[in-house]
């Protein structure tokens, strides 16, 4: 029963975080941001035009859901009983067989070992962000966002004759980089340490000059 209402739950929890994702471009979650990926790469463009633009796009999202919980509740009934004994696997065997795999994909893609490099070191941002706590789709949309973020900001650049002051001096943007610090920030566990001290210490004053 335990497992069943886990995998009803996580059955219900992609297609609610698919719909922000086709209807605002912001991803519910991580393979919310991977399907925002493969829009952007494929020339379709998520959000409140979507349905107008492209109506057969999300038919063909909607029916891929229902084709997917069919074969999901197919394949669990059938394949329960297996599957469970990958779990009686020790990690130590099953650790380097997916590590190797991880190597040998972007390898075979390219026959670069720079794309080597570049998921080995995505995979350590990786570990990081997880030991922090810190979602994937976020990193995952600014990858995404990264060149619209770079043609708009040199778009403004021209209009205000390279002055940076004009775009990033404005009172929304000042806002909007205090909110991304104050948000780095509060995952790290010493800053949110030294801001618990810091708050207290003025509860504990103001509480005495009272």
């Amino acid at each position: 029963d335990g497992l069943i209402a886990a995998e009803t739950a996580n059955s219900a929890a992609l297609p609610g975080a698919i719909i922000p994702a086709l209807t605002l471009a912001v991803p519910g979650s991580a393979p919310a941001a991977v399907l925002l990926a493969a829009m952007f790469i494929h020339n379709v463009r998520p959000g409140p035009m979507i349905m107008i633009e492209n109506p057969g796009f999300v038919a063909n999202v909607v029916w891929i859901l229902v084709f997917a919980s069919v074969a999901m509740a197919v394949l669990g009934l059938l394949l329960t009983r297996p599957l469970v004994a990958v779990l009686k696997i020790p990690k130590e065997y099953l650790t380097p067989v997916i590590f190797s795999l991880c190597l040998i994909g972007p390898y075979a893609l390219s026959q670069r070992l720079f794309d080597v490099y570049v998921m080995m070191a995505f995979g350590i941002l990786g570990f990081l962000m997880r030991m922090m706590r810190y979602p994937m789709a976020p990193l995952i949309l600014g990858i995404i966002l990264g060149g619209m973020i770079d043609q708009n900001l040199r778009r403004g650049l021209v209009l205000f004759e390279r002055d940076p002051t004009a775009i990033l001096g404005r009172p929304i943007s000042l806002a909007l980089i205090a909110l991304c610090l104050l948000t780095i920030l509060a995952a790290i566990p010493a800053a949110r340490r030294l801001g618990g001290r810091v708050l207290g210490r003025r509860g504990v004053a103001g509480g005495v000059s009272g």
